[in-house]
């Protein structure tokens, strides 16, 4: 079953076209991951999809949720689908939880907001569970603790908790595992196939860490300049890159046999802000690029195999 639809998705503040014709689908239970560097507008889209950003920002497209169109929501609605139908794990847990408040109180604040239990007892209750489902040692001492007497891992936990309190439809995580060491980030990223497995949830990760899209599998979708350059299935498109940029973000990956200093690079920059460009915005950085390339942005091309790039020399620039 098909959980998330985002088909043609726009996002403009004023000039700045942050979001430019975005589309992908993500089934019940499986794993869509968009990756690319800072400002490439994977944050916008999931913002976009929760309907989070101001009214400066003009959203336009469509974006279903398990056949629901959001995009058409009144703020009333928004405020019961929020939390219940879609959930959002954001990147700095610190910064997410009132701090003062305990962890508890604020689980039980979503779980009775939205009918989940009525009384606060059985909320308190369901709130220790789902710390406990979530890994956190002694759950039963954690759901009267404040953020602040928790590990940063811990308080990702709780975020997470937080977001399948409802056992929502989907479930948006942008970059969760930024500022976790690699341990604690390996048992994040293990938590939440779990819970996939667990509530049947549809999961959007967003990441700029090729190692992270790697070992969530699924699907992958590469951003750069608030489009889609390539996707396809996450294994294949880590081994066989299309598009020139996929190829410079894994050649740009550490590793060990390299010395220090000597480690590949982007050359140039990525747009910025409302930068106009007349042909493919990934051209000043290509090392392939061509005076077609300069005229006009390509179009998104289908490959075999499921997968789609947008690049006017792909797949003659490969072989």
């Amino acid at each position: 079953m098909t959980a998330l639809v985002v088909d043609d998705l726009r996002t403009e503040f004023g000039a700045v076209q942050a979001v430019r014709g975005v589309s992908f689908e993500v089934d019940a239970r499986s794993t869509m991951t968009l990756l690319g560097e800072s400002g490439s507008g994977k944050s916008v889209t999931v913002r976009s999809i929760m309907r989070l950003h101001s009214g400066s920002a003009h959203v336009s497209g469509t974006v279903t949720v398990a056949g629901t169109d959001v995009l058409s929501m009144t703020p009333k609605e928004l405020s019961a689908f929020r939390g219940r139908r879609v959930a959002l794990v954001p990147q700095d847990p610190t910064g997410a939880l009132d701090p003062l408040r305990t962890v508890g109180a604020q689980l039980v604040e979503v779980i009775r907001w939205h009918g989940i239990e009525s009384s606060r007892r059985a909320a308190r209750a369901r709130a220790t569970d789902l710390l406990a489902r979530v890994g956190i040692p002694d759950p039963a001492r954690a759901v009267g603790s404040y953020p602040h007497e928790l590990s940063g891992g811990m308080r990702q936990r709780v975020m997470i908790a937080i977001a399948v309190s409802c056992e929502p439809t989907v479930l948006l995580a942008d970059e969760p595992t930024t500022a976790l060491d690699v341990t604690v980030q390996a048992q994040i990223l293990e938590l939440f196939a779990d819970l996939q497995r667990e509530f049947h949830t549809a999961l959007l990760l967003i990441t700029h860490d090729v190692g992270v899209a790697a070992e969530m599998g699924g699907r992958l979708g590469v951003m750069y300049a608030g489009r889609l350059v390539e996707s396809g299935p996450t294994a294949t498109v880590l081994r066989d890159p299309t598009h020139p940029y996929t190829r410079g973000l894994l050649d740009c990956v550490p590793d060990p046999h390299v010395a220090r200093g000597a480690l590949r690079v982007i050359i140039g920059r990525p747009p910025l802000p409302g930068e106009k460009f007349d042909g493919c915005p990934f051209a000043p950085r290509c090392p392939h690029k061509t005076d077609e390339c300069l005229a006009a942005e390509p179009p998104t091309a289908a490959l075999p195999g499921d997968r789609a790039v947008a690049c006017i020399k792909e797949p003659a620039w490969t072989r």
